[in-house]
């Protein structure tokens, strides 16, 4: 007979499959996704370059992910078109935060160019 344990995400009682007896997360849809949410943080922290390793073998290959990109965007250009539709408001919305934060970015540095141009004659 298999004994009841308790899910280490969320502390309700279950009884393990049979097949996988160390079992220690019941088998809920949430407590499933957190574990393995909870794996690949662990993964990806012991392994920390495992996804640089392209840039720093080959120059290109940037590049390459950059010309990919272009092509995809020419075989979808549909479905770019009606994802702007959609999200048109959205991105409305950030232009005019961008651009905001551009005009004021080129104003201090027009005001420091004056500033320096006095401070030399």
């Amino acid at each position: 007979m298999v004994k009841e344990r308790k899910c280490r995400m969320c502390g309700r009682p279950f009884i393990p499959n049979k097949y996988r007896p160390n079992q220690d997360v019941c088998s809920s849809i949430e407590c499933q996704y957190q574990r393995q949410l909870n794996n690949m943080k662990k993964w990806r922290n012991k392994n920390p370059n495992y996804f640089r390793y392209k840039e720093a073998g080959n120059k290109s290959w940037k590049e390459t992910c950059r010309e990919r990109s272009l092509e995809w965007r020419k075989r979808h250009q549909e479905y770019l078109k009606l994802y702007r539709e959609a999200h048109k408001e959205r991105h409305r919305q950030y232009m005019r935060e961008y651009m905001k934060k551009y005009r004021i970015q080129k104003e201090e540095q027009q005001k420091e160019k004056k500033t320096d141009n006095k401070e030399i004659s």
